[in-house]
């Protein structure tokens, strides 16, 4: 606003609502500025509706001045503008000079600025989805992903070869819209024509190729991949080295984004904040204020119902953890409360690889007797025993007494996406359990990325972290299984990496699902034996949202994300 802080120092001088008499000289004296310009603050002030400014008649009669507005209702107004500018970090920087109940107030305001609304649009009426969230170090490179904030929007924006039905728990046509193979090791795609990248090109089979050839030589998914051949625009052909019949599946997760390798060329680290793909939803905007998604009018598939996505970027104190256009607290008995168990589970990994005592597995088996997994459930979103990565499975491995003497001491390193968001709550928890039972502990917090230093794996015995499943939850535990940023692939011995790679081989061999599920539960009880791997916690999702909404499929997925391509509103007739 116009004049605010001289505003404020009328405020301060003058007191709120109580009529004084006064002078230009004086207020000139109060604001520090000519005459000729208090005149002009005074008009515009007034025109404003911010001061009643009064001239009397008659010798010795003074003018009087009668400020109608406090500062912080000013503030408030101003924060309120700010927003509908969309300028929303100068209107949190303005909310934070408030007193409490000022704040509260326009916390319920900002909240009905929030949520699915309609707005006219060059000359149309467009569908937005609006809501908080807090400022994360997103990486949208498909590649490069480490949370399930990056792969959420991932999945907006970028097609994959395949999309994988959660709910089917089968594969439908994406980019390809067919797909063969011959014994399991030579697969053949034939992609849509017609489909687009957001800058203009189309998508080619070369865009196919050059997005899996940029997945290191060393990653397990490549590492089966004899060669990779195109035949005109629209057919790729892989070549394995081992009969592989889940392959089209792992060209359905998020890391298999279709990218346009010359975008790429020209600044990695540009395109994970900026990136280019060919899905639903582009991105138009990604600065301080908010991260913009619109729907992309030459997409080839089906069009998304919401025209627009605004992600705000808000501080947590503000609106606390919502991550979702539902709300996280119930307004009236009105809303219904949804909760979601999230598909995976926090975890420690025990270092069978690094020299030392838990080499024994007789050691492992001690320390695993003393930790006491309801401990770690003292947490709004944590609040189930895990005793393996799926929610529904139940593991019989009842502790029992240590075997042996054990001292220590063991390093702890608490596993991190990012700055704060980390498994330091679960180390210090396992820290004090051990030191119940006489055994010294330190905790450090170590990066995802250090993972794949192999220094870090001769430098601590136990691993605490966690992960969340993908909507394809076999192939999620695959690659906790073989990922090389996840601690438990390297913690392994020589010996159980063996075992281990034999019973995923022979997963991978098999068409049957539940042969599939068979093989893959030997695999957690082989690492529950040999107390390599020991489940804490299983975390839930909770919210709320009106009984009577007219949005459908506004529904939480296991990760506690809304999948916005498919959301669409009912109109009562």
């Amino acid at each position: 606003m116009k004049y605010a802080e001289h505003l404020f120092g009328l405020a301060d001088y003058f007191g709120v609502g109580k009529e004084k008499e006064t002078a230009i000289s004086e207020i000139s004296r109060i604001l520090n500025c000519s005459e000729r310009h208090v005149k002009s603050i005074l008009r515009h002030l007034r025109n404003e509706g911010y001061i009643d400014w009064k001239i009397r008649i008659g010798r010795g009669n003074k003018p009087t001045i009668t400020v109608r507005v406090s500062k912080g209702e000013l503030l408030l107004n101003q924060a309120k503008q700010k927003v509908r500018k969309e300028s929303y970090q100068e209107a949190f920087q303005t909310v934070s000079k408030l007193d409490s109940l000022e704040k509260k107030t326009f916390h319920h305001w900002f909240m009905d600025h929030l949520g699915l609304s309609q707005q006219e649009a060059l000359g149309e009426e467009i569908d937005i989805l609006r809501y908080p969230f807090y400022e994360t170090d997103l990486s949208m490179d498909p590649l490069h992903m480490l949370s399930r904030h990056d792969s959420h929007l991932i999945q907006q924006i970028f097609d994959r070869l395949v999309e994988f039905d959660p709910d089917s728990g089968t594969l439908l046509p994406g980019l390809a819209q067919h797909w063969e193979n011959k014994d399991g090791k030579r697969w053949i795609f034939y992609l849509q024509k017609g489909a687009f990248f957001h800058h203009g090109r189309e998508l080619t089979s070369g865009d196919v190729k050059a997005t899996f050839e940029r997945f290191s030589k060393i990653d397990a998914f490549m590492n089966n991949i004899l060669s990779i051949e195109t035949y005109g625009k629209t057919i790729i052909q892989f070549h394995l080295k081992e009969a592989d019949y889940l392959f089209p599946r792992y060209t359905a997760s998020m890391r298999a984004s279709v990218i346009p390798i010359e975008i790429i060329e020209e600044g990695e680290e540009q395109f994970k904040r900026r990136p280019i793909g060919s899905g639903p939803y582009q991105l138009t905007r990604h600065d301080q204020d908010m991260i913009r998604l619109e729907a992309f009018p030459h997409y080839f598939g089906r069009r998304p119902w919401l025209d627009r996505i605004d992600i705000i970027k808000t501080p947590v104190e503000l609106v606390g953890n919502t991550s979702h256009p539902l709300l996280l607290d119930a307004p009236d008995d009105s809303w219904r409360e949804i909760r979601v168990k999230e598909e995976g589970a926090n975890f420690i990994v025990f270092n069978c690889h690094r020299r030392g005592p838990l080499l024994d597995s007789r050691i492992r088996e001690t320390i695993a007797t003393m930790i006491n997994p309801e401990d770690f459930c003292q947490e709004a979103y944590v609040n189930e025993v895990a005793s393996s990565f799926l929610t529904s499975r139940k593991n019989n491995h009842a502790p029992s007494a240590p075997v042996m003497a054990f001292h220590g001491p063991v390093k702890i390193a608490a596993q991190q996406i990012r700055e704060g968001v980390n498994h330091e709550r679960e180390a210090l928890i396992l820290k004090s359990q051990l030191a119940k039972a006489g055994i010294e502990a330190s905790v450090s917090i170590v990066h995802a990325k250090q993972f794949t230093e192999p220094e870090t794996f001769q430098t601590y015995d136990l691993f605490v972290g966690g992960l969340a499943l993908g909507e394809d939850p076999l192939l999620s535990l695959i690659a906790v299984l073989q990922s090389k940023m996840l601690p438990l692939h390297s913690c392994l011995s020589e010996e159980m990496k063996d075992i281990v790679g034999s019973y995923i081989l022979l997963l991978k061999e098999t068409e049957d699902e539940e042969k599939r599920w068979s093989i893959y539960f030997k695999i957690e009880e082989y690492l529950l034996s040999e107390h390599a791997l020991l489940f804490l916690t299983h975390r839930s999702h909770y919210a709320y949202e009106p009984m009577n909404s007219p949005y459908e499929n506004i529904r939480l997925d296991s990760n506690g994300r809304v999948d916005y391509r498919k959301i669409w509103k009912r109109i009562d007739l």
